[in-house]
């Protein structure tokens, strides 16, 4: 469809993640609509798609789901084109203040996150158990390693694994995780950079930090507090009828239920192409998190990050609170505006504070 005409509400009836678009392009920037919306469009709207199949405007397009990645389409006025670096005149940082060594190749850019050294200032993840992540994870991993900086495993890759052993509601074995660790240390110096394995409420009951850190000799574990994608539990989408059964059967929540006959044969007959596999919502206590934390160095963690999502300032400012009081390495924040495609479209468009605003 051609440039808008205004901006402002405009995105909210047209948008390319669900697959939408308006039969004009001068629409209301109050609502999006078309200023006149006729009976007879042959137009798919956002308000259309809403009305006739609902499900399909909540996320980005699901046949896409596992080989793209998605983002917002919402405006907030300020980005990151509005940023421009200042340069210093008086002082040289990162090399010594002399004309004849002060040369770009040689200047060095090394730091610290979480206590951990690295070669550049780039944390590289989480990339979890969607597809997406899984197909490219081999040239992420490597080149973090290459580069001396750090890449994070996201969550449910133990338990989206069907090749996983679980014996006792524990992961004993789990041959992607495995697969995702050795990747990276296969091209690691051993010094700069490291991979951290992360954990959600699903995570933590199927024991994947200690396995991680007793069998992988993972050293960063990395907590998730209160979401799995924007502030809500990470979807993704399943196409294959007994993996549905066995995420149900691992503890997943799975929309709808795998197991019900009636469903099984609504799958089979076509009439709807995939599950949804749904993580909780983490609901952290200031006493639990701290003793969680403590039992986690306790099983060999040398270092423990936090992630969590793009919370209102005074869940910010509770949640450094208690990292610091835990003493974690680091926090990181959702900015809320994309990733691998686990986030409903509205709630990347119209959740939270953005990463710049």
């Amino acid at each position: 469809m051609a440039e808008r005409v205004h901006k402002n509400s405009a995105y909210l009836n047209g948008k390319s993640t669900t697959g939408t678009t308006t039969r004009v392009k001068d629409t209301s920037p109050t609502s999006g609509m078309c200023p006149i919306c006729i009976r007879d469009c042959p137009i798919m709207c956002e308000i259309s798609l809403s009305g006739f199949r609902g499900r399909e405007a909540l996320y980005p397009e699901p046949v896409q789901f596992g080989y793209s990645t998605a983002g917002a389409l919402k405006d907030f006025g300020l980005d990151w084109s509005h940023f421009n670096i200042q340069a210093g005149l008086f002082e040289a940082l990162g090399i010594e203040e002399n004309s004849d060594v002060a040369l770009f190749p040689n200047v060095s850019t090394e730091t610290q996150v979480a206590g951990i050294p690295i070669k550049i200032p780039i944390l590289n993840g989480a990339f979890g158990s969607t597809d997406v992540a899984r197909l490219n994870w081999d040239g992420l991993a490597i080149g973090t390693a290459l580069s001396g900086a750090i890449v994070v495993v996201g969550e449910n890759v133990c338990g989206m694994d069907p090749e996983a052993q679980i014996t006792n509601g524990k992961v004993t074995h789990s041959k992607e995780l495995k697969r995702r660790v050795e990747a990276f240390r296969k091209f690691w110096d051993g010094k700069y950079g490291e991979v951290a394995v992360q954990t959600n409420v699903e995570d933590q009951r199927l024991g994947v930090d200690v396995y991680a850190i007793s069998k992988l000799e993972v050293n960063v574990i990395e907590r998730k507090w209160g979401q799995g994608a924007k502030a809500i539990g990470g979807e993704v989408r399943v196409r294959d009828l007994d993996r549905a059964i066995m995420l149900k059967k691992r503890g997943y929540v799975v929309i709808p239920d795998p197991e019900d006959a009636t469903v099984q044969k609504a799958f089979k007959e076509g009439v709807f192409k995939s599950f949804e596999r749904h993580s909780r919502v983490g609901i952290p206590k200031e006493k639990n998190m701290i003793e969680d934390i403590e039992w986690l160095r306790k099983q060999g963690a040398k270092h423990i990050t936090l992630k969590t999502g793009a919370y209102r300032p005074s869940a910010v400012a509770y949640t450094m609170k208690i990292a610091s009081e835990a003493k974690i390495g680091a926090v990181y924040f959702d900015g809320a505006g994309g990733g691998t495609g686990m986030s409903p479209v509205p709630m990347m468009d119209e959740m939270s504070i953005p990463t710049v605003y």
